[in-house]
């Protein structure tokens, strides 16, 4: 899971979303310190995203910043 997942679940009208896979991940790794930082860097993910979409607020997010691609058309 990257920060831009989580702000397109949002922009798709998400009212939350789980990030059990990274924190499992930053647990195993570090430990306490291994969370704080996997929450540092989804947060960071987060900021960058939304600022790259030109949105200020999660408020402000919609369908209509999020893109869908099909892998598997012809």
């Amino acid at each position: 899971m990257h920060g831009a997942d989580i702000v397109a679940a949002l922009a798709n009208g998400a009212n939350f979303t789980w990030i059990g896979r990274a924190y499992l991940y930053g647990l195993m790794a570090g430990g306490r310190d291994g969370v704080d930082r996997t929450i540092e860097i989804l947060n960071t993910q987060i900021y960058r995203t939304m600022k790259l979409l030109g949105v200020k607020s999660v408020s402000d997010l919609n369908p209509s910043h999020v893109r869908t691609i099909n892998r598997f058309a012809k």
